[in-house]
């Protein structure tokens, strides 16, 4: 028991000794991001991360055109507008393995859960079928890293980043088509199942604004 104690006692003590938040941008055109996380010794950075994108379109027609029903030219307009967002939520950690003067170089692993929204509308009405299409998407990334940080003082550095990321797509319909049994001469129905696995690995560089406090 009070060797246990004595253990928490000394890790309580190695954290505070070393524990200081810190807080990091990555600025872009693209995908910018920010991080927040805490550095818990020397070495160890947990942090969380985000990124968010959204986009939006509109498109209209009107102008006339023929009713077969009366015979004559009428007067029409069409809308559609598109609107969506994706949140690309982060949980990773940084391993400071080796410093000299002014100079650390790290290891960068991280996780994300990107998350999709969006809506159609076609003349004022949503389309329902775009919210089934995106229940039956999932999403995953990653990214592995390697990278420098120069500090300038003990608040602030420039760093760094080139690595490998991870994009994982997976799609799920299913639904009910009709055949004809020429056997019975009547029309049957079938389940069907359609699964759909998309993955990219591209590489990534970044260069990120680090505050420590």
């Amino acid at each position: 028991m009070k060797t246990t104690l004595l253990l928490i006692v000394i890790v309580v003590l190695t954290i505070k000794g070393f524990s200081q938040f810190t807080f990091g941008v990555s600025p872009g055109i693209a995908l910018n991001s920010a991080y927040f996380g805490y550095k818990l010794n020397s070495k160890v950075v947990p942090y969380i991360s985000f990124q968010y994108i959204n986009g939006k379109f509109n498109y209209e027609e009107s102008g006339e055109r023929m009713n077969y029903n009366t015979a004559q030219m009428e007067p029409y307009s069409e809308t559609e507008e598109f609107s969506g967002s994706l949140y690309i939520p982060s949980l990773g950690a940084k391993y400071f393995f080796k410093q000299k003067n002014k100079i650390q170089a790290y290891l960068n692993l991280n996780i994300s859960k990107p998350i999709i929204s969006g809506r159609v509308k076609y003349d004022g009405e949503v389309d329902e079928e775009l919210k089934k299409e995106i229940k039956s998407l999932s999403l995953w990334g990653g990214e592995f890293g390697f990278g420098m940080e120069y500090l300038f003082d003990e608040n602030f550095s420039l760093g760094g980043e080139f690595g490998l990321r991870y994009f994982y797509l997976k799609y799920n319909e299913s639904y009910t088509r009709e055949y004809y049994n020429p056997s019975t001469g009547n029309n049957e129905q079938a389940e069907i199942n359609e699964d759909y696995k998309f993955n990219l690995s591209p590489t990534y560089s970044r260069i990120f604004l680090n505050f420590y406090f």
